[in-house]
């Protein structure tokens, strides 16, 4: 469990999960985490979904490495990454992407919606055999040591005689087609690469992925790099506000004059170690209506499995004028966006976390209250009955309507009133895994 600060404004009474009638799901991830604490043979997978708030990197950070930090050996994989530098938007500072070369986007939130997207709600393409992106899971100040020796790239070329490469340090590394995916298999741990294209008749003979010998003895985290979870001040935080209704630029729409292109949609750093996998999936301005446009979203989705989905995707939905907003279209979005997760696994627990108290645009120049959130609160408790999930009532924690301006004060939330400042999303972050905790160790002992 975290030590929390104390903030006046905060309704530490209400950080709590809210369970209904049967949470055998959520006993069935309990179990697992058992498993793993007792004789640590489980790998557990989570997904958090969501918009900005997600996308920014903080909250779920601040979760992966409180789940990472359990007991040794609960460390697993990193998650799920994008290189959102190529698509010139914010990018977590928990991990670095550079890119070379010419790259178009296509994001979830931002119609039309003229790529092929998947689980992380961006697709970015190019034509440019030169184009590269890299990527380094560590940066400095930020106590990880992820290391992955199989890499997963969602990624689509459209010509079969050129194929993706990984670049790591003087080695060259080409990949498989597999499961429509391109994979590499490294014979040692890494923990950066490049992504460029080749000529696929370069490589002469496949990767022998089965004569590898790994040797990795090295934890992934020391108490040292636990300590360094407080260190708010090496965050420099980037949030993205947009809209689902704002319209992608005529020049970031991708028009390949060409008769091949090369589509990323993200990238899956994976090892064989046991513990916990936290893959976290944020676009500026997401809606449950977003996250459907992405059609390989649940073919993706089973490479991971996840065993709990936190779904944090509400606050772009209920950015409309009062009165226009649908209960029942909002819950019937997310239950087509749950069964393409339950596709990848039925099991899976779902958490659903309640839109933060913020302000909608009501005039060309003022903002008000978003009373939306209420209606949203009342949504999620009925899919949660509906879904056998849990509730984090965010809402309620904040303290309801107008509570976002008191959070603001306390140095908490963002002047804009919808984002939180570093110190907020790292409260939410430990607050939240608390009540996940509290709720684990309260159930062992029923």
């Amino acid at each position: 469990m975290r030590q929390l600060p104390h903030y006046d404004c905060v309704n530490y009474d209400a950080n709590k999960l809210i369970l209904k009638s049967d949470s055998n799901k959520l006993n069935a991830f309990f179990d697992k985490l058992d498993s793993l604490a007792l004789w640590g043979n489980n790998e557990i997978s989570i997904v958090h979904i969501g918009g900005s708030h997600i996308q920014a990197g903080v909250f779920s950070n601040r979760m992966r490495m409180n789940f990472s930090n359990i007991l040794p050996g609960f460390a697993a994989q990193r998650g799920a990454i994008f290189p959102y530098s190529a698509a010139r938007t914010n990018n977590p500072k928990n991990f670095e992407t550079h890119y070379s070369g010419e790259w178009k986007k296509c994001q979830n939130s931002r119609p039309p919606v003229t790529e092929t997207l998947g689980i992380m709600g961006y697709t970015i393409s190019t034509n440019d055999l030169n184009s590269s992106i890299s990527f380094n899971l560590n940066p400095k100040d930020f106590g990880s040591n992820w290391k992955y020796n199989k890499l997963r790239l969602f990624a689509t070329v459209g010509d079969s005689q050129l194929m993706p490469i990984l670049i790591i340090n003087n080695d060259t590394i080409p990949s498989v087609y597999e499961d429509s995916t391109f994979v590499f298999y490294l014979n040692e741990f890494a923990e950066n690469g490049t992504i460029k294209l080749g000529k696929a008749s370069d490589f002469n003979r496949l990767y022998d992925k089965y004569n590898t010998s790994y040797q990795f003895n090295d934890p992934l985290f020391t108490q040292e790099n636990t300590d360094s979870l407080n260190q708010d001040s090496i965050y420099s935080l980037d949030i993205g506000l947009e809209s689902d209704n704002e319209q992608t630029k005529p020049e970031e729409c991708y028009a390949s004059n060409t008769n091949w292109k090369f589509s990323i949609m993200g990238l899956l750093p994976e090892n064989n170690f046991n513990g916990i996998s936290y893959h976290s999936m944020g676009v500026n301005g997401a809606s449950l209506q977003s996250w459907l446009r992405c059609e390989k979203f649940e073919q993706q989705m089973t490479f991971i499995k996840p065993d709990l989905a936190i779904m944090a995707v509400g606050v772009n939905d209920a950015n409309v004028e009062y009165g226009k907003f649908s209960k029942e279209a909002f819950k019937a979005r997310y239950n087509q966006l749950l069964s393409k997760i339950y596709a990848a696994n039925p099991n899976c627990a779902v958490i659903f976390i309640t839109n933060n108290d913020c302000v909608v645009r009501v005039g060309r120049r003022s903002y008000g209250l978003n009373k939306n959130t209420a209606i949203v609160q009342q949504a999620m408790h009925e899919l949660a009955e509906q879904h056998n999930a849990a509730v984090w009532d965010l809402y309620e924690i904040m303290g309801g309507l107008g509570s976002i301006s008191v959070w603001n004060e306390a140095g908490l939330a963002n002047k804009d009133r919808v984002h939180f400042l570093v110190p907020g999303y790292n409260l939410l972050g430990d607050m939240l895994y608390n009540a996940i905790i509290y709720e684990w160790l309260y159930n062992n002992e029923k």
